[in-house]
């Protein structure tokens, strides 16, 4: 019995610039090079995911804790999945 997979659409311009929007208010007052830095690259990452990009999810900055890393991550996936279901 072949198996059916849902295929979803893709995110409009509109929900990709709602985010972007997002992610640029999240990390707009940052004033750490290092964590504006990491987290400048992982909405890049979220943004080209967005498009169907085939990407690496960037690892930690240097200067910025493990703790903060994770913490970036989950504000912006979590914007990711307010803005693009």
């Amino acid at each position: 019995m072949p198996l059916h997979h849902r295929i979803a659409e893709p995110p409009s311009d509109e929900q990709i610039a709602a985010f972007s929007l997002a992610a640029q208010k999240y990390f707009e007052d940052m004033t750490d090079p290092a964590t504006k830095r990491f987290t400048l690259r992982y909405t890049e990452y979220l943004q080209a995911k967005a498009h169907g990009n085939a990407v690496t999810e960037p690892a930690g900055e240097s200067g910025v804790s493990m703790l903060d890393c994770r913490l970036i991550r989950n504000v912006l996936r979590n914007l990711y999945k307010q803005h693009i279901p």
